[in-house]
């Protein structure tokens, strides 16, 4: 384990509720110790963070620093790469950890991430209760592999990352809805190593489940924006999908499809396409 590293704890938070509060508590009982831990709040809503009962939850935590950002404007990609930002206050951060409002961390979370660390791994996880994007619940899970990225993202929704490869890969990109997706995906391309803890250590929110529209155009700009990641048949699915074409379906919510299920799904819409013509004449030509 890393017994010195400190972490800047990212949160996008609309404003100071009991959720976030929760989610507070559970980061100051942290074995490693709240000291380490810098929490910056990147917030829709900054005024509600001034009131004096937010204020003295803060001090009371015992945090190294709470920074509040305003990112009002802000999309929730943009405002967690703001709260990224290297402050004076932040000198000598090692790491990130990003968690969703309304996660409780067990206090072992970061001490047990910290300990997978090697000089390959540049972000853990652990096993988690978010479920999946297709509205399964929590279930066990095949133990993790990069490979998993070009289907779905397995990757738990609180995850310690490495400064240096966040900043490397210029962090989020915003203009993606499945931007911590994307940047799993480009980690992974890279060659960071993405390591993953067995054991249930965060307790998260429900994945919300997108409109099947949604959902599909979402994956279809993902695989646009880093084609090389994915097959051939892949990056033509998307880019019917994205074109309106009508055999290039959303597929399941949460994954994309195989280069087998893409030509499965193009031959399917084929066959329908030629069950609607009229019938053929008996020589088998249609004469004009």
């Amino acid at each position: 384990m890393q017994t010195s590293a400190r972490i800047r704890v990212l949160i996008y938070c609309r404003g100071a509720n009991a959720e976030l509060f929760r989610t507070l508590v559970s980061l100051s009982r942290q074995t490693i110790g709240s000291k380490r831990l810098n929490i910056a709040l990147a917030s829709s809503a900054p005024s509600e963070h001034a009131t004096r009962e937010a204020r003295l939850l803060h001090s009371s935590l015992g945090f190294g620093s709470v920074e509040v950002l305003d990112t009002t404007a802000q999309n929730p990609a943009r405002a967690l790469n703001i709260a990224a930002l290297n402050t004076s206050a932040g000198e000598g951060e090692q790491w990130l950890l990003l968690v969703p409002t309304g996660t409780r961390l067990s206090p072992r979370f970061t001490a047990a991430c910290l300990a997978a660390v090697d000089a390959r791994v540049q972000a853990v996880f652990s096993a988690h209760t978010a479920g999946t994007m297709d509205g399964a619940p929590f279930i066990r899970v095949r133990p993790f592999s990069v490979e998993q990225l070009t289907r779905c993202n397995p990757v738990g929704p609180a995850t310690l990352v490495r400064r240096e490869a966040w900043e490397t890969l210029g962090g989020l990109r915003p203009e993606l809805r499945l931007a911590m997706w994307d940047f799993w995906l480009r980690l992974a391309l890279s060659g960071g190593g993405i390591a993953r803890v067995p054991e249930l250590l965060a307790h998260c929110r429900p994945l919300s489940r997108q409109p099947a529209w949604r959902d599909g155009q979402a994956k279809a700009l993902l695989v646009v924006a880093t084609p090389g990641a994915f097959e051939p048949d892949v990056c033509r699915w998307a880019l019917a999908l994205l074109r309106g074409d009508v055999w290039a379906h959303p597929f399941d919510n949460g994954h994309i499809p195989t280069p087998q299920e893409v030509r499965t799904m193009a031959a399917d819409a084929l066959a329908r396409a030629y069950a609607t013509r009229p019938e053929w004449e008996p020589e088998g030509l249609r004469t004009a």
